[in-house]
């Protein structure tokens, strides 16, 4: 089944345009003359998503994670209600109103219609749908619980997409700030430093230390200002390539979970995740192992994934999921505490959710108080700044004005 992008007039006489599903034109030109539209230009639309890399841990890899979501919610709702797939998946092409989506389904369902399972025909874009949502699909085509599945998919991308708004939310104003104080300050050392010193150009009077410290900045930045420009880009990128490296990537993540404040920030936000991920999974009957194998991927630090393989290779063997856990070190107590009491108890899935709300709303009281810390930190920084500025530039103006004032 292929998308083909349309216009024409509708049954009001109004121009009209948009995209529908068929098999072929002369499908499509049936289907939107059944809704009253008079085609005027019709045409198959090229360059669909096709099989993408694997993604990890966002749902949305090309597609927008709150229109996946939706979606993920309606299916639900239908396969709840006992409509049959196909006429769920033709549904849920027809009202998604998001061109990659609508496309990507659109395959998805020709697939489910040529007899293979859901999960099969997901797995042919793994940067849309990540190994969380295919691993759990499968369980509940399995289980004949889909529906429950779906609903669990749904709650989990939304508890997921509130968290990474809540972070984005936080670090927006201090971004906006440091970039600001940033421009004002090249502006100040660039353009404004240079001209108010030219007042003291013709003058025979010695300078002070200060301001010769900040004529010696303004003219660095003046006259090498590519060079600059060219090394902060060169560093970006190498540092974004080392990055990439496994090792680079390891050094890394151990660096964020040592960073004062930050650290711990990173730690609370990586339990949070794999307690959640793992809750999600067991609840809706993926295996221990398995859904440890998927969890892994989704706590994106590496070092935190290290011990998590390391505690796999462990519980293969027959131990207990706390005990591992908490011989690595890179776990709160209370996590490995929590899960010890569900393992014992038999309501692991329960305590990991425990566990994970407690991470959530401790990650939000974390970033609002780094939040009110980061703004008057910045603050006084630029208002540092600019008060050295100012006092650079009215010093030798007093002592132009001691001198003009001072008798013969």
């Amino acid at each position: 089944m292929a998308i083909f992008e349309y216009k024409g007039v509708s049954s009001a006489g109004k121009p009209t345009k948009g995209t529908v599903d068929a098999d072929s034109t002369k499908s499509a030109r049936q289907k939107l003359k059944q809704k009253g539209i008079f085609i005027s230009e019709i045409k198959e639309r090229t360059g669909e998503i096709k099989s993408q890399s694997k993604s990890g841990f966002s749902f949305g890899g090309t597609v927008n994670s709150k229109n996946l979501t939706l979606m993920i919610r309606q299916l639900a709702t239908m396969i709840k209600a006992r409509i049959p797939l196909d006429e769920a998946l033709d549904a849920v092409v027809e009202q998604t109103d998001d061109p990659k989506l609508k496309s990507v389904m659109s395959q998805v369902k020709a697939t489910v219609n040529e007899g293979k399972s859901l999960a099969d025909s997901c797995k042919v874009f793994p940067k849309v749908f990540s190994p969380i949502f295919i691993a759990m699909i499968q369980v509940g085509e399995a289980s004949g619980n889909l529906d429950l599945v779906l609903v669990r998919l749904a709650n989990f991308a939304e508890a997921n997409q509130q968290m990474r708004q809540k972070i984005i939310g936080a670090l927006t104003y201090p971004i906006f700030m440091m970039i600001a104080g940033t421009a004002i300050t090249i502006f100040l050392f660039a353009f404004a430093v240079p001209k108010i010193t030219e007042v003291f150009a013709g003058s025979n009077m010695a300078l002070p230390q200060l301001t010769q410290i900040m004529l010696a900045i303004s003219n660095f930045i003046s006259n090498q200002w590519f060079f600059l420009i060219a090394l902060s880009l060169g560093s970006f990128f190498l540092l974004k390539w080392w990055i990439g490296t496994k090792a680079g990537r390891a050094k890394w993540d151990a660096i964020a979970l040592k960073l004062p404040g930050v650290g711990k920030l990173v730690r609370m936000i990586a339990v949070s995740r794999f307690a959640r991920t793992l809750s999600t999974m067991l609840g809706s009957g993926v295996q221990l192992l398995d859904a440890i194998d998927v969890v892994k991927e989704v706590v994106d630090n590496a070092v935190i994934r290290k011990a998590l393989i390391q505690s796999r290779d462990s519980i293969s063997e027959g131990h207990s999921i706390a005990g591992p856990l908490k011989a690595s070190g890179e776990f709160p107590p209370i996590l490995t505490h929590m899960i010890a009491v569900g393992e014992r108890t038999g309501e692991l899935e329960e305590m990991l959710n425990v566990v994970s709300d407690a991470y959530d709303s401790q990650v939000d009281t974390a970033i609002q108080s780094m939040t009110r810390l980061l703004e008057p930190l910045m603050i006084a920084v630029m208002g540092g700044v600019i008060a050295l500025v100012a006092l650079s530039i009215f010093m030798p103006l007093l002592e132009l004005n001691n001198l003009a004032a001072s008798p013969g």
